[in-house]
């Protein structure tokens, strides 16, 4: 089935920082996959005071010990979500469920985000447009989106984050720099969403690292 993405600006209070312990301990905005059961990966629940620096949530553990895959032969270091140890990570992609349960034609829209956060200390230079959906099957990973995107450049600062909220049907989305919408109408199976970006925000080869974020999610319908 040909599947088609929509790009449009997004821009909700609800998910500014979500997915992502914030350096002054509040946390995301509640949503409705946030809970009591959810903690950094320190152990420390969201809304308690530790330190200054964002560390990864601990979500459902879905796919604790599967491989990390990477997409891109072009970068130094890929960093997945799900195989973070403690609060190592400088950068990475945050998804605010693993599992992602849409349903359509119920006056509602579901949908998941993914959150990238720059705890490197340094900017993180990235094509916000350049995401990349993959999904799993049983010869490997097939792209699944986008077939092309424009090329903006866009930094996000020590500290700071950027999210895309996916959804697999349209609806209306006030305008916001720090996110995307995207909308693509997946079916069920084991998907990962990649970005990748330059460690010192030039995005020039030369000196810069180069990362690749990546998060695992499952679509179930």
């Amino acid at each position: 089935m040909k599947r088609r993405t929509v790009l449009t600006a997004l821009g909700t209070a609800t998910v500014a920082t979500a997915g992502c312990l914030d350096r002054s301990g509040d946390g995301s905005t509640p949503t409705d996959t946030d809970g009591p059961g959810r903690t950094d990966r320190t152990g420390t629940p969201p809304g308690t005071a530790t330190d200054e620096r964002r560390t990864p949530t601990v979500l459902s553990g879905r796919f604790d010990g599967t491989d990390c895959p990477g997409f891109s032969d072009s970068v130094d270091r890929t960093v997945c979500y799900h195989a973070i140890q403690d609060d190592a990570a400088e950068v990475w992609v945050e998804p605010d469920s693993e599992v992602f349960a849409p349903t359509t034609g119920d006056n509602t829209v579901e949908t998941i985000t993914f959150t990238l956060c720059n705890e490197s200390d340094e900017p993180f230079g990235l094509n916000p447009y350049a995401w990349a959906i993959k999904r799993r099957t049983g010869d490997g990973w097939e792209h699944v989106a986008p077939e092309e995107y424009v090329e903006p450049w866009r930094t996000v600062e020590d500290g700071g984050t950027y999210t895309w909220r996916l959804s697999v049907e349209t609806h209306p989305s006030p305008a916001r720099d720090d996110h995307l919408t995207l909308v693509e109408d997946l079916e069920s199976g084991v998907y990962a969403f990649a970005i990748t970006g330059s460690l010192g925000g030039s995005g020039k080869t030369d000196g810069s690292t180069w990362v690749e974020c990546v998060a695992l999610f499952s679509v179930e319908r």
